[in-house]
């Protein structure tokens, strides 16, 4: 899977797979020129990028661009002076003193000696940057390559019924309406496309989207040439909920900063900003007249804003618990009235007006005109027919998708009578009267049809310009297209122009990383035996299998007496084949199938294991088994991470994985599978984070190659699903029940046997913790 390059302004993310230090010249040769690309940003990436990016830039101080890098932050000193170390306030900042260094902050394990040698001698050398674009940037003649169907985003139907854009991975496709042709591919630099919408005239195409954690776009696309009319960033994230104006000269959408932006159609220059959301706002719509700019956002809340003066004007809807719980994902004007339809993680669709009939009461939802029937899950999108006689939404709940089809012909004016009630205090509302407000809201509400797809979830809806048939996309890269009336399939058609096998997976590394280990030796004043592995034979099952070897060597005192002590950091092991690999602390990993003997030596004393690889070509990942395991050994789902009560920076799992239900809702359903994609794996913003290629506040956990960064690869590129059958362990046994460990004269081997919920048993004496 080809990577794309990013734009000017930012260094190319391209995967490092070679340790900087292994790039170190030979002591007695002439010292080698210090690669920026391949040595210093990896350093970079992996501890200071997430604490200095531009959306979070501590003290000022931005390491993301060269430039900047070079410039320093709010001290004013420069940061890195060309041939200049000494000069450098960042070498500075990196160097401990007694054990402690300013940077990394907050007690965090300072850069190694190497490390901070490394970009000593770099500076030294005229901190050069030889970063290139390694990688040919995505285009017509190098078009997106897809080994699955991508997750589509985002629909629309131009307005003249000739078009139907659909999002791709970092394109537009625009087929005919009737999906028999694709009529062109709109490739342009935004990775991930979060929504887009024909202008009133279908002659442009505007398109928000970006680069996940590093920029975001509005793409303006001229539909009768196919081309880029206008290319404008904004922010360090996605954009969301593209919207043109009614006369087709602004448009609008909401950024990761918190803000909702209206640019200029033509020009790009920035005509609103609204900054009173707290969160994520997620779409946004312009009422028929083009007065008003509407916004819905993962704060719950769905603001008003004066277009013409940029002035936030109220709250359209309420927030009171029980309200609208959870974030609002869409919303869809009336195309003639000053009404509006939103869905959200609530999963109940409602329909507004956008102006007060009375005054604002605390607690109270007073712009509420009908509460539509419940959906299952969260409503990922809401359209409005062009009549304004249908709403359809489409939601989505473990991997399955449903949508429903209302009637929108009920009257929708307030009451004299509903007027009296809500110009009341909501606690000074009698129960008859409060009976009165919740029958209004339901009153003529209609369920016209409705479609289950068990098999994806859903995440974009839109109705053809006639209202006869509705279109519905999301996980599994189809677009189906449905009758309005009565909810029958009439169509459905992969997306994607072309579907190529997935090229070999990377290369495991033959061990993890190590922490550094004192030396060991023998006891004072013994003399080694022989040497006793606990488990003579082992078998490794898959590319990710691993064992520990633990080796006890017999001893013998002065005094003649025996003992046993741990040895295994003290051997060298030599294996016969090229069947596996194993470092010097006894980590055994995989490298093929087959037979190998492991021969373990201290001095003269030796003895071997013989250990067996079986089906490691099978690289099936399960979440449960794999997945889940390494996300708690990496510390993302821990109450200092995304695991914390609130979560991190909009994204949460369960503490320690103990719902994985709910983390993969969070990783393949909020905002439409924003954190895996499954149609090009390495670019998940799960694995760019986790890698340290996009900047990210908890460092760098893996690399690419390394089996963490395999086992998520490969369960996102084999659709990132969910087996609620996966066994589990329920119940250990410990062989024999009573043993006596390591005692001479006395020793018992045992072993330790998992018995899990299908009745397999497994013996994991090596993957067990056993304490005295």
């Amino acid at each position: 899977m080809p990577f794309r390059s990013l734009s000017s302004g930012w260094f190319s993310l391209a995967i490092i797979m070679a340790s900087p230090l292994a790039l170190l010249a030979d002591d007695n040769k002439a010292p080698a020129r210090i690669s920026f690309e391949k040595q210093i940003l990896p350093i970079f990436q992996a501890h200071c990028q997430g604490c200095h990016q531009p959306a979070k830039a501590k003290a000022g101080y931005v390491m993301t661009t060269f430039e900047k890098l070079l410039a320093g932050g709010e001290s004013g000193e420069a940061a890195v002076v060309p041939q200049h170390p000494e000069k450098s306030r960042l070498l500075k900042d990196i160097t401990p003193i007694k054990g402690k260094a300013t940077m990394p902050p907050d007690g965090r394990a300072p850069l190694s000696e190497a490390e901070i040698d490394l970009i000593k001698r770099w500076i030294a050398q005229g901190a050069r940057n030889d970063s290139t674009q390694q990688h040919k940037p995505y285009s017509p003649e190098n078009p997106p390559v897809y080994t699955r169907p991508p997750v589509i985003s985002a629909i629309d139907y131009s307005p003249d019924g000739k078009y139907l854009a659909i999002s791709g991975f970092n394109e537009v496709l625009l087929y005919s309406a009737d999906m028999s042709k694709l009529e062109a591919r709109l490739i342009g630099m935004s990775e991930r496309i979060q929504s887009l919408k024909f202008s009133p005239k279908s002659d442009y195409l505007a398109v928000a989207g970006g680069l996940p954690s590093r920029q975001g776009e509005i793409q303006v696309w001229k539909i009768a040439d196919k081309k880029l009319a206008l290319s404008a960033s904004f922010g360090f994230d996605t954009l969301y909920g593209v919207s043109w104006s009614p006369d087709g000269t602004k448009i609008g959408f909401g950024c990761s900063d918190n803000t909702v932006r209206a640019i200029d159609a033509k020009t790009g220059q920035q005509v609103l900003q609204q900054g009173s959301h707290s969160d994520w706002p997620l779409d946004t719509a312009f009422n028929p007249s083009g007065t008003h700019l509407v916004s819905v956002s993962r704060d719950m809340t769905t603001k008003l804003t004066e277009a013409a003066t940029q002035r936030f004007v109220d709250n359209i809807t309420s927030i009171t618990p029980g309200a609208l719980r959870g974030g609002i994902n869409s919303i869809a004007m009336h195309p003639g009235r000053d009404e509006f339809v939103v869905g959200g993680a609530d999963g109940k669709p409602k329909v507004y007006r956008i102006f007060r009939n009375v005054d604002r009461k605390i607690g109270d939802d007073s712009n509420l005109i009908r509460e539509l029937p419940a959906m299952p899950g969260r409503v990922n999108a809401v359209a409005v027919s062009k009549d304004g006689k249908r709403i359809a939404a489409v939601s989505s709940l473990d991997m399955a998708g449903t949508l429903h089809v209302y009637g929108y012909e009920f009257d929708t004016k307030l009451p004299d009578e509903l007027k009296k009630i809500m110009a009341k205090e909501v606690f000074g509302r009698s129960a008859p009267e409060k009976k009165k407000i919740e029958d209004y809201h339901v009153q003529g509400v209609k369920l016209v049809a409705q479609a289950k797809i068990d098999t994806a979830a859903l995440f974009a809806v839109a109705f053809n310009p006639s209202g006869d048939n509705v279109a519905v996309a999301g996980a599994d890269g189809q677009l189906r297209l449905y009758e309005s009336t009565t909810g029958k399939l009439l169509k459905a058609v992969a997306i994607a122009p072309k579907i190529e096998k997935a090229k070999a997976s990377t290369t495991i590394a033959a061990a993890r990383p190590q922490e550094p280990v004192a030396k060991e030796a023998l006891p004072t004043g013994t003399t080694l035996v022989s040497l006793e592995p606990i488990q003579k034979h082992i078998v490794l099952k898959g590319p990710f299998d691993y064992a520990q070897l633990v080796v006890f060597g017999k001893v013998r005192s002065a005094d003649g007496s025996l003992d046993s002590v741990d040895v295994t950091r003290q051997l060298t092991y030599t294996p016969t084949t090229k069947t596996l690999a194993i470092d010097p602390n006894g980590l055994v990993r995989p490298m093929s199938s087959g037979s190998c003997t492991i021969k373990l030596a201290m001095g003269t004393i030796s003895t071997s294991v013989q250990v067996e690889v079986v089906d490691y070509q099978n690289d099936a990942v399960d979440y449960v088994h794999d997945v889940m395991p390494v996300l708690s050994k990496m510390g993302c789902n821990t109450g200092t991470c995304h695991g914390a009560q609130a979560g991190k920076a909009g994204f949460k799992l369960s503490l320690r994985g103990y719902d994985p239900i709910f983390d993969v809702r969070a990783f393949t359903d909020e905002l439409a599978s924003r954190r895996t994609n499954v149609a090009s794996p390495e670019n998940s913003l799960m694995l760019l984070k986790a890698s340290a290629s996009v900047p990210h506040v908890g460092g760098q956990l893996t690399k690419p190659g390394q089996a963490y960064y395999e086992i998520l690869r490969r369960w996102i590129g084999s659709g990132a699903a969910l087996k609620l059958d996966t066994p589990r362990v329920q119940e250990i046994d410990i062989l024999p029940k009573n043993p006596i460990i390591q005692r001479e004269g006395n020793k018992q081997q045992f072993r330790i046997v998992a018995t899990y919920t299908n009745g397999e048993k497994r013996d994991v004496t090596l993957e067990a913790v056993v304490e005295s």
